[in-house]
């Protein structure tokens, strides 16, 4: 099948280290290792020239005066000082989309088109209409709510209408969990055309264990256990909780040692956190680091946390979570939303209530004392991970769902005639 991905969220860099970008590459990549052809239209590539995807690019940022005007538009004093740039500049670039986008489209003749949403993101859907080919839309988060309050998001009457109109429009939309699908159904999408696929994980980076002393040697390491989280420093990550719950054990364990991989709006003050909590240097701040070396800071963990302060609602499928069972680590994590569907207690992961920093200390300290408790999960863990949630699985399950889409479609067009 070819098939045309389109991502027209100005913000997304596709060779980021971010999980949205991620989820792209290895998505498509996925995709093309199945046999599939496909290319990605994206507006952002980002500054890692060292990734590489198996899709053809078309890396479709506006050119000549549309560029000149793209950029007048974002530094005019009045956009500033009304915070519209990002809002005015996402709308300005779906406008662009249809008009360059519509002669990719023509030249490749794609079967499908499968986007994933992204605010004032309606480009997609106009050029699947104007050359007759079916979308599928994946939808990870309920963008305007998700974004509410955030000083550059500005034009949200106009966003909120927009978010039905292209989430109702679709063929077929993909859902990256039972919350998310739910709250597509209630925006009017029938029921039937909304499929939950979760996130997945690189076989090729998690199928082979990797040394675990590579990351121990470079920050000194020796016999201390070590706790670890990946991801982005942001309030929905309960890193403070973390920090929180490790000086409970730290506090009769000075063997212990908390890495934390990754950085963010937040890491400024988790460091004072740290200092006042007098952790000191049992706590390891590494910065970002390139998803492809993820696996290495894994194999150094004793024990992976996925954290989360969050009483409902969590619509989530964190990326984390796949990758430290697929790596074959105990891990603890908060019992909320997707997790509770993929974490079985007690047999692929521990899980502790949202938000209590002592039943999270009380996860860590059980796995890191009981080896042969933390062996069995770790076993059972990647086994369920390698199984049902690689890319490629996940690849498997959305061309189904597309290959009966376009047979729905081929029947509906003989029927019409």
């Amino acid at each position: 099948m070819k098939i045309g991905f389109l991502c027209s969220d100005i913000d997304i860099p596709l060779f980021g280290d971010e999980g949205c970008s991620i989820h792209v590459r290895d998505f498509t990549d996925a995709l093309v290792d199945s046999g599939h052809d496909v290319f990605i239209v994206c507006p952002s590539l980002g500054e890692n020239t060292d990734v590489e995807i198996k899709s053809r690019l078309y890396h479709l940022q506006p050119r000549g005066l549309d560029a000149l005007g793209w950029s007048l538009l974002e530094a005019e004093p009045v956009i500033q000082n009304n915070q519209l740039e990002r809002d005015l500049r996402s709308a300005a670039y779906n406008f662009w989309l249809q008009s360059e986008g519509s002669s990719i489209l023509a030249r490749e003749k794609p079967d499908l088109l499968y986007e994933r949403y992204s605010l004032f993101g309606w480009g997609g859907i106009e050029l699947a209409r104007r050359h007759g080919i079916p979308l599928m839309l994946e939808v990870n988060d309920p963008l305007c709510r998700e974004q509410a309050g955030y000083e550059k998001f500005t034009l949200t009457t106009m966003a909120e209408r927009m978010e039905r109109e292209i989430i109702c429009g679709a063929d077929a939309v993909i859902a990256i969990s039972t919350w998310v699908k739910n709250w597509v159904v209630s925006l009017g999408v029938d029921e039937q055309n909304v499929h939950v696929v979760p996130n997945g994980v690189s076989l090729k980076l998690f199928a082979d264990r990797s040394n675990s002393q590579t990351v121990r040697q470079r920050y000194n390491l020796g016999t201390e256990r070590l706790i670890g989280f990946v991801g982005s420093f942001q309030r929905w990550h309960d890193v403070e909780g973390l920090l929180q719950a490790f000086s409970m054990l730290y506090a009769d364990d000075h063997n212990l040692r908390l890495l934390l991989v990754g950085d963010g709006d937040q890491r400024e003050a988790l460091e004072e956190s740290c200092l006042q909590l007098g952790l000191g240097s049992a706590v390891i701040f590494t910065g970002s680091v390139p998803h492809e070396s993820v696996p290495e800071y894994i194999a150094a963990m004793d024990v992976a946390v996925a954290p989360y302060n969050w009483k409902e609602d969590f619509y989530g499928s964190p990326l984390k979570l796949f990758e430290y069972m697929a790596a074959g680590k105990p891990t603890v994590a908060a019992a909320i939303g997707q997790i509770e569907e993929v974490i079985e207690h007690g047999k692929t992961g521990w899980l502790y209530p949202s938000g209590n920093h002592e039943k999270l200390a009380h996860g860590l300290a059980s796995l890191l004392y009981s080896p042969e408790l933390s062996s069995e999960m770790s076993q059972a863990a990647s086994q369920k991970i390698l199984t049902d949630h690689t890319w490629k699985a996940i690849g498997a399950r959305v061309m189904n769902l597309a290959d009966q889409l376009l047979k729905n479609r081929s029947r509906e067009t003989v029927l019409a005639r």
